[in-house]
């Protein structure tokens, strides 16, 4: 058998569950997601800084919207205001995202490599700050359920990340008790704090998103690829 290259990580025997980040990890989309944010809290009038946006990534998109509204004396604990520029985020990233074909997977071979995972008994799932309308619409528009096995949003526990709970829910839904059967791969630093949250037996960054590699492996990292594609399948016959 080959070696292995540094920069690959190679499943073993152990694992039965793969969760994903999407944005920056699974799905192409250069940033639209954080510029989206950004100009819709600025446009409401409050007060922000572009290079705020770099500590909010992978987290759920209503906790960052409320986290700035609530800094405004104006709006805090307004929930009108918060259901405002929610609505005015949903609307502004559909039409960048779905009207102009924005979004790609993150490599043209991500089908067959997940696929190839997926025959030899592990399951792929994916999880997402993203609403669960925008999370849907995502991996309807990529064709991604045709090599996934399940998909949560933060939307759909009680925290989202870094909290373990996405995770956690994904396993009880996939038979998973042991954590440390479970590999997260994400590109920013709550995804890796997300995994050694749940305990994950392994949580890998990914450098084909928002985070740098110094990062990445600050939160605490077990490895740091280049990309989700340097995931190297067991052989089947290791079920």
């Amino acid at each position: 058998m080959e070696p292995v290259p540094d920069d690959h990580y190679k499943l073993d025997d152990t694992v039965k569950l793969i969760v994903c980040d999407m944005a920056g990890t699974t799905v192409n989309e250069g940033g639209i997601v954080y510029r989206t944010l950004y100009n819709t809290i600025k446009s409401s009038g409050i007060a922000i800084e572009e290079d705020e946006m770099k500590d909010w990534y992978g987290i759920n998109k209503t906790e960052v919207l409320a986290y700035f509204m609530n800094r405004d004396a104006r709006y805090y604990g307004n929930q009108e205001m918060l259901a405002t520029l929610l609505a005015s985020f949903k609307q502004q990233l559909r039409n960048s995202y779905f009207s102009s074909n924005s979004i790609t997977l993150i490599d043209p071979g991500l089908p067959a490599l997940f696929n190839q995972i997926r025959a030899t008994s592990v399951k792929i799932a994916l999880n997402s700050g993203f609403s669960v309308d925008i999370q849907e619409k995502i991996i309807e528009t990529l064709g991604m359920r045709d090599f996934i096995d399940g998909y949560i949003s933060s939307e759909s526990v009680a925290t989202g990340r870094p909290a373990p709970y996405m995770i956690e829910n994904l396993m009880t839904r996939f038979g998973v008790t042991d954590p440390g059967q479970v590999v997260k791969i994400g590109d920013s630093q709550n995804d890796i704090l997300e995994g050694k949250n749940a305990k994950c037996g392994a949580s890998i960054g990914v450098l084909s998103g928002a985070e740098t590699r110094e990062k990445l492996e600050s939160a605490g990292a077990d490895r740091t690829l280049r990309s989700v594609m340097a995931l190297v399948p067991r052989p089947h016959s290791a079920q």
